[in-house]
């Protein structure tokens, strides 16, 4: 691996049955580098952001962020699915801060330890804020995602990765829409 490289991959091969979708892939990305997969539906480009995300490891292979090996999903790596992540009963605010909740407390925080659980959530809300506002967003906190266009929605997804601060953002079919 070369020091610099946020992102490795080495010999990643994955597949399902005897189909095979990954077969020895390797590269690696720089900090601050763009770098886009390109190729026909069903050649493993989303089978790939997966297995860097973690959710679905390589049956071959390795992957480091950071120079370590990842074993499993990481708050290092976000990902904005080809179809958005966004709930329909949650408002815009509410999706946006949802992973962050998920992450920093639990059920019982929430219910057991309400002061300091809602002391949290207005710094969340404050986050959600900046970031609806960096997206261009900045008065749908409380829309909801069926009254938003498809890239009003696309750009939620993108305030709802880009708050949990990874240090890799994943996009599967960014430009679908």
């Amino acid at each position: 691996m070369t020091d610099n490289n946020i992102l490795q991959v080495t010999g990643v091969t994955h597949g399902f049955g005897p189909k095979r979708v990954l077969n020895n892939v390797n590269f690696g990305i720089k900090a601050g580098q763009i770098t886009a997969i390109v190729g026909p539906s069903g050649t493993g480009k989303s089978t790939l952001l997966r297995a860097i995300l973690g959710t679905h490891p390589p049956q071959e292979g390795t992957i480091c962020v950071d120079g370590k090996e990842m074993n499993g999903p990481s708050e290092k790596i976000g990902i904005v699915y080809q179809h958005y992540s966004l709930y329909n009963f949650l408002t815009i605010e509410e999706n946006v801060i949802f992973g962050l909740k998920l992450n920093q407390t639990s059920i019982l925080d929430r219910i057991f330890k309400y002061l300091s659980w809602r002391k949290l959530r207005n710094q969340h809300r404050t986050k959600a804020a900046k970031m609806l506002e960096v997206v261009g967003l900045p008065n749908t906190m409380n829309l909801y995602p069926s009254e938003l266009s498809g890239g009003m929605r696309q750009r939620v997804a993108i305030a709802q990765a880009l708050v949990m601060k990874p240090s890799i953002l994943l996009l599967d079919e960014p430009f679908g829409g």
